[in-house]
């Protein structure tokens, strides 16, 4: 190597000395002092090229400059030498790098001096130029080099000097190249990642029981203290100091390299030019695209102080840098430069869009730069959480987007990068929502949300919404000042107080300068404290009152009222008293002085700028008026002059100067360009620290508020560039996805879409069919997001589409199909729209698309859950409906048709319990049909019938509905649609489910006139019971058996008599299967309906048939009679209720109605009396007392020929006299009903009293006999009354008869009966007597004696009643012979004495009946001690009554049917005489 390099220092001093000039010969000899010395005197050997260098021979340079450049590509020159060349004669140099002038101390060293040596060269030719460039980039490449930051400083500021003073290409190229090869090598090595390697190993490490060395990656055993790494040995410990030493220093020495690059900008340095700085930002943009991590917050802030002045100026390639290096940093930086992005966008690259006076080209830059900082998929969404949502700083996101959204309608040269921009922005909404969304998903799974977080999310939402409620304000407070504060106030954004209103007021920038001094000079108190409390807020602290109100009037207006200015001005003049008053230079002597001093400057700013005024105020005239101003003293001279000179030079900002973006001169426009970057340098230093809020899963979900403000803007601009745009497959791109995007935040995109639609069916008319299929195939995903409107939008482009034939069905078909997948409130606003379209098309068009449709769509969504489908199919059902009743036949037929087919495949799910989803399916058959026509009809129940074959088996709750269209059939007049109605129960297997239904139905069938389906129904009953029995169900068996309940009263024979016979039967041989409690239910619901029948029917129809009354009714009281002989033991409970049922069959007024229920009462009595209970005695009783004294005929003395005839003669009407009659008939009526009812229930009485008296007690047997004994006596009396009875007979009743009517035999039986129960109450009597006796015998006590003395009491009463009724009986008859002998001797031609004579007759014959058969048996039965209690009396009226029958009264009477017949007059006598005399035999011997 040594050889080498001094083989190359001697060819090139051997060329050095031929071309040494002869004045320079002395120095060859120096040259050869070097001759044979290494590398280590390069520092001497430095002499011969600096020698070279001053030579002015171009060859020599050249040599000289290809020598170093060899010697430093070789590593042969040592960056640590020294240069020893100060000892030899020095040349002069153009000064480049230290521009302070101040001579180093420190020698320099070779590096250094070759530095030198190349600036010696910079006024050469390109050749020794592009050698010198080469040599300094082989010096940075050199590793030997060991280049320090100060050499690198030199050497990039003689490559930038070379560039800006440069003419040629060829070295512009070379330069920039070097340049950025420079900048690449230094921040090469300043690369970290071997430093951020060892760091995270090292924090593995300590999380690690194994720890590793960070070097060679063995077993560490060692801990390296300086560095706090693991280390296995010496060496590596070494390495890595080493290492990270040398990273250090490179990345500092990167960011000093960067520094420099930004101070080189600044205009205090030497090369101002505008080539220098565009090759630094060619520089400053490298470095940001490729070693960002080397950029600080400070270098960030410290360049964009540059940028902002580059970005306004007008050159392409400034501002064509400045916007790609902040885009840079933006997309990489955006953190550290929150507070700069804002700024810079809303201040310039906002500001370049609206200007006038920027070129389009600059425009265009500034778009394409926005472009590019949204490529950055988190930008939009970043800058809206930080900015838009941040009450810190202005509205970002809505600034960008609203102005573009004026350009793009405003220049449409520029529509084209607008798009891209919004595209820009959309796609990177849906990347970050979908990237954080899937974190989302998963993170979920792991653990639960923060709370924290959620409270920051809410934190935002809220910011932004009164961030919004203040631009409102704000919008308001510009317009109406008094009414923005009012409205921010009532939004809580500001307290209604002075000082609140009054910061708010000065924080708030956006704030009109005119709208802020109006409200501050408004008249009302609030705002007088709100002027006070703002100018207390400022610091007026060592200024000049020209200074202070310059500060002052530059936050706002001066109001234009002189009041307004007066009290402006005077809380001004006393708050710099105030601040000032304390300070030794401080001139003024009070507030006054300062308040007429600012008139005076307000006034000087109106003399001087005013461009109407002519004459200008000169400096000594303002002198001259500031004169005593100061409480009577003047101001010092020299303050007034610098006073004057200000507001001459810069004016007061009095009135608001709005700086128009109208076309300006260069001038102008530079002076706009400077008021704005003053504007933004102070809202850089106003700014705030505030942290930078990132997007996460949370955060992402504020986007929604982005997409809701501006999605109509962004469809808006996507829209118009795809009809102006041949290829618009990215724009197709763009709309779907921001409409995906908008579903997905659960956004309203009803317009969005509908907007599409129309954009997509006017271009698939223009044959282009992207959009509308892109469109259609994302429907399913936002399907959920449509809502009503949107449905309707797509529905309508789907309808038309097809009407058209605009697009292939394969693709509309999707958005049918995939209905499935839609939510379930969702579908419903889907069904609920296709209904109304449908609707449309049948009414106006005719057309069923719609209508197949909604089939299939019911069809696709048949799988959801039950309660869902119901809902829906409500509306599809009521639809199907409002098809039918249009009245077209097409369409009814489709209709119903399509009902059938979903039915039939709805019908084969399987129900679950208690969930009636069939019958809400089938529901809309039995609607159509109560609104249809007969042809109609018949289809429905055609429809039925085939659902009912191929599904009957899965049918559940539908069979409510089949059956009632089954009953709907049955009931019309149609004799087909009930023979269709009536076939449809053929097809119904009899189901525990549907025997409600059944049950009605069958009701149903036996009513109709058709008599071969009533006999059917009775049929049908059968096969039902038999179900029910089988499946021990008694539940339904009473409504069942209500259907042959009510056939038992058709008036039609074969039907009547074939239910009387079914329900008999399964009553009678079923009837073991029925506990009690149903046997209640059976008696209620289906016996004793067929007597209510019964009794209805002879009420108002009593001239029926007389084989129904006969046969049927007969039949049905035997068959009640065996029923309750059959089923006593379960029947017994309804004992009451039988008893009334016979009651009220007694108590119709049909006298043989009467008989059977007495008769089958009597049978029930005599067949189960032995099985009664004494609480069924005491009902049984009860019953025969109440139906006696019921069917006493007591209506008879209420028939009175008279009283009707009065009646008549009052009434002129004949249908007065209809009506009297009609009552009259229906009394007598009553009452012969009552009399036959009254005999033929003494006799059932007597009967039942004979067999089961023993059962009763004393009170029972009172309460009877003294119920026969009213009947006795009714009868008893009313026979007497023979002038009534006479008028009775006239009135019609009985009238058919030769004898008055009559009671005889009711008072003989009745007083029959009431001896018998004499008797046995003596009989019961007498036995207790004999009981108690008894046990008197065995044990006596008080008790039983006093029981004993009691009843020998009551048999004395009841043994003096019954002589004494026998006793009174006697008298009667003695009477009534007595009475008959007198009438006899009565002689006149008046007809009623004869028939009292025939009656008296009558009644005689009758009593002789009563003494024969009831009284002398009686009396003879009685013992001697018992008739001896009154004997004289019996004895007494036997005598007179055997003195009556004798011959000659004997021969006055006869039977009816042989007058004086002596066989019966001689057995009367015989027998009658006979018992007289016996008796009278027995009471002769006891007297």
């Amino acid at each position: 190597m040594n050889e080498t390099y001094q083989n190359l220092v001697q060819q090139f001093f051997e060329k050095l000395k031929k071309g040494l000039p002869q004045k320079l010969n002395y120095f060859k000899e120096t040259i050869t002092k070097f001759q044979g010395q290494d590398k280590s005197y390069f520092g001497d050997h430095l002499i011969a090229f600096k020698q070279g260098m001053q030579i002015k021979s171009s060859k020599i340079k050249e040599l000289t400059l290809t020598t170093l450049i060899t010697l430093v590509s070789k590593g042969y020159i040592d960056g640590c030498l020294l240069d020893n060349t100060d000892n030899f004669q020095q040349y002069e140099t153009m000064e480049i790098t230290d521009t302070s002038g101040k001579k180093k101390e420190q020698p320099m060293n070779v590096i250094e001096s070759l530095i030198h040596l190349v600036q010696q060269c910079l006024v050469e030719k390109d050749e020794i130029i592009s050698l010198a460039l080469k040599l300094l980039i082989s010096l940075v490449m050199n590793p030997y080099c060991n280049m320090q930051y100060h050499e690198l400083t030199k050497i990039i500021k003689t490559i930038v000097y070379i560039y800006a003073q440069s003419k040629s290409q060829n070295i512009d190229r070379l330069c920039k190249s070097i340049f950025l090869q420079i900048i690449l090598i230094t921040f090469q090595g300043s690369n970290c990642e071997s430093i951020v390697k060892i760091t995270l190993d090292n924090i593995i490490n300590k999380v690690s029981n194994i720890k590793q060395c960070q070097y060679c990656g063995k077993q560490g055993k060692f801990e390296c203290r300086q560095n706090k790494v693991t280390v296995c040995s010496y060496g590596c410990k070494k390495y890595i100091q080493e290492t990270l030493e040398l990273k250090q220093k490179n990345y500092e020495n990167a960011q000093n390299i960067f520094d420099l690059l930004i101070r080189l900008l600044s205009p205090k340095q030497q090369f101002q030019q505008l080539r220098n700085q565009i090759i630094l930002l060619e520089g400053i943009y490298f470095i940001c695209d490729n070693y960002d991590v080397s950029v600080d917050t400070q270098s960030i802030y410290n360049l964009s102080q540059y940028l902002l002045k580059f970005c306004l100026q007008n050159e392409y390639q400034l501002y064509s840098l400045s916007f790609k290096i902040f885009q840079r940093l933006a997309f990489s930086k955006h953190k550290e430069m929150i507070n700069q992005i804002n700024i810079f966008i809303n201040q310039i690259y906002i500001s370049v869009l609206i200007n006038k006076n920027t070129t389009d080209q600059h425009k265009l830059t500034t778009l394409e730069s926005l472009c590019n900082i949204f490529q950055r998929k988190h930008a939009s969404l970043e800058f809206y959480l930080n900015y838009d949502c941040s009450i810190k700083h202005e509205f970002l996101m809505e600034n960008i987007i609203n102005t573009l959204h004026n350009i793009f309608q405003q220049n449409e040269q520029f529509r084209l990068v607008i798009t891209q921009i919004y595209q820009a922005i959309i796609m990177g909404i849906e990347q970050t929502f979908n990237e954080k969304a899937i974190i989302n998903s998963q993170q979920e799974q792991q653990q639960p949300q923060d709370i924290d977080e959620t409270v920051f999310i809410n934190q935002l939402e809220m910011q932004r919404q009164q961030k919004q409620e203040i631009q409102k304000g704000v919008e308001i407070f510009k317009k109406n000042p008094e009414k923005g504060v009012s409205f921010l106030i009532k939004a809580n954004i500001l307290q209604d107080d002075p000082t609140s209103i009054a910061r708010f007021l000065i924080e708030n920038k956006s704030l009109p300068k005119e709208s802020v001094g109006q409200y501050l000079g408004g008249h009302h108190p609030i705002n007088i404290q709100v002027l006070s409390e703002y100018t207390n807020f400022l610091k007026f602290h060592d200024l000049s009152v020209e200074q202070a109100l310059r500060q002052y009037l530059d936050l706002f207006t001066l109001p234009p009222e002189s009041q307004q200015i007066d009290r402006v001005v005077q809380k001004f003049a006393d708050k710099f008293y105030e601040d000032n008053q304390n300070n030794q230079n401080f001139h003024f002597k009070s507030s006054s002085s300062i308040y007429t001093f600012t008139y005076l400057l307000v006034m000087l700013q109106t003399d001087l700028h005013n461009p109407k005024v002519v004459e200008k105020m000169k400096l000594t005239d303002f002198i001259k008026l500031a004169r005593q101003i100061n409480d009577g003293e003047d101001l010092p001279q020299e303050y007034l002059t610098i006073t004057y000179q200000s507001i001459q030079k810069n004016p007061l900002a009095v009135r608001e100067t709005n700086t128009p973006m109208n076309q300006l001169t260069p001038n102008q426009y530079q002076k706009q360009m400077e008021e704005l970057l003053k504007k933004i340098r102070e809202l850089i230093k106003r700014q705030s620290n505030s942290n930078y809020i990132q997007i996460d899963q949370e955060t992402i979900l504020l986007s929604k508020g982005l997409l809701e403000s501006f999605s109509n803007k962004f469809l808006d601009i996507l829209l118009v560039t795809y009809e102006t745009t041949p290829n618009g497959d990215n724009l197709i791109k763009s709309i779907l996805q921001l409409i995906k995007l908008s579903s997905k935040l659960s956004m309203k995109i009803e317009n969005l879409v509908q907007d599409v639609l129309k954009v997509g069916l006017n271009s698939l008319k223009k044959g282009s069919t992207m959009l509308m299929i892109g469109l259609l195939s994302i429907i399913p995903t936002i399907g959920n997001s449509l809502h009503e409107q949107g449905w309707k939008c797509v529905l309508e482009a789907l309808s038309q589409m097809d009407e058209l034939r605009l697009l292939d069905s394969d693709h509309t078909e999707k958005v049918f199909m995939c209905s499935k997948d839609l939510d379930n409130q969702s579908i419903e606003e889907f069904i609920i729209q296709l209904c109304q379209l449908s609707k449309y098309e049948i009414f106006q068009k005719h057309r069923i698309y719609s209508l197949q449709k909604l089939v299939e769509v019911s069809d696709y969504n048949m799988d959801r859950v039950k309660v869902i489908w119901n809902r829906l199919w409500s509306i599809v059902s009521q639809h199907i409906q409002e098809a039918v009743s249009f009245r077209v036949k097409k369409i009814t037929i489709f209709a119903v048709d399509s009902l059938k087919q979903l039915n039939i495949k709805f019908l084969q799910k399987e129900e679950l319990y208690n969930i009636q989803f069939q019958r809400e399916v089938l529901t809309p058959f039995e609607l159509i049909y109560n609104n249809s026509d007969f042809d109609e009809k018949e289809f429905v129940l055609l429809c039925v019938k085939q659902i009912l074959q191929h599904s009957k088996t899965y049918i559940k709750s539908g069979y409510k509905v089949i059956f009632n269209l089954i009953n709907l059939g049955l009931k019309e007049e149609n004799e087909i649609l009930s023979k269709l109605a009536f076939d449809l129960l053929k097809f119904i297997e009899i189901q525990e489910l549907i025997l409600i239904d059944l049950i009605q139905t069958y009701q149903i069938l036996g009513k109709k006139d058709n008599e071969n389906m009533a006999i059917n129904s009775i049929e049908f009953v059968k096969q039902c019971q038999r179900f029910m029995i089988t499946q021990e169900q008694q539940t339904l068996q009473v409504p069942l058996l209500g259907i042959l309940s009510n056939l038992a009263g058709d008036k039609r024979i074969q039907i009547q008599t074939q239910a009387v016979e079914t329900l008999f039967y399964i009553l009678e041989e079923k009837g073991s299967l029925f506990n009690e409690e149903y046997w209640i239910m059976i008696f209620s619901s289906v016996l004793r309906p067929i007597f209510d029948e019964i009794q209805f029917t002879l009420s108002t129809n009593p001239e029926l048939n007389q084989y129904w009354f006969k046969d049927s009714c007969q039949k049905i009281f035997q068959n009640i009679s065996s029923l309750i002989k059959k089923h006593y033991t379960k029947l017994k409970g309804q004992l009451p209720d039988f008893l009334k049922l016979f009651q009220n069959c007694i108590q119709n007024q049909n006298e043989k109605l009467a008989q059977l229920s007495i008769q089958a009462f009597k049978m029930m009595i005599m067949e189960k009396g032995l099985q009664f209970e004494q609480k069924d005695w005491e009902l049984i009783l009860l019953f025969i007392q109440q139906m006696l004294k019921y069917t006493i005929p007591t209506k008879l003395k209420d028939i009175d020929q008279s009283i009707i005839k009065q009646e008549q003669q009052f009434s002129r009407k004949l249908q007065r006299q209809k009506s009297l009659q009609s009552v009259t008939n229906n009394i007598i009526n009553e009452c012969y009903s009552q009399c036959a009812a009254q005999l033929l229930l003494i006799q059932t009485s007597k009967d039942i009293c004979e067999l089961y008296h023993q059962n009763w007690n004393l009170n029972q047997l009172d309460n009877l006999e003294n119920t026969f004994y009213e009947s006795y006596q009714f009868a008893k009396l009313f026979n007497q009354q023979i002038e009534q009875r006479y008028n009775i007979w006239k009135s019609g009743f009985m009238q058919d008869m030769n004898v008055l009517p009559g009671l005889l035999r009711q008072e003989r039986e009745a007083f029959s009966c009431m001896i018998m129960i004499i008797q046995f109450k003596m009989e019961i009597l007498k036995q207790e007597q004999l009981k108690i006796q008894k046990l008197n015998q065995q044990q006596s006590n008080e008790e039983s004696l006093i029981k004993e003395q009691q009843f020998k009491q009551q048999y004395e009463i009841v043994l003096n009643r019954y002589l004494q009724i026998l006793l009174d009986s006697i008298k009667q008859f003695n009477s009534k012979h007595i009475q008959f002998i007198n009438q006899q001797q009565e002689i006149g031609e008046d007809p009623l004495i004869k028939i009292k004579q025939y009656e008296t007759e009558r009644d005689m014959q009758n009593l002789r009946t009563l003494l024969d058969v009831s009284i002398l048996p009686k009396i003879l039965l009685l013992s001697d001690q018992e008739i001896k209690l009154k004997l004289n009396e019996f004895y007494e009226q036997l005598l007179n009554a055997c003195s009556f029958v004798s011959e000659y009264c004997v021969l006055q009477m006869g039977c009816q049917d042989c007058k004086k017949c002596i066989r019966c007059l001689n057995q009367q006598k015989n027998n009658l005489f006979f018992q007289i005399k016996k008796c009278l035999l027995k009471l002769f011997e006891l007297k």
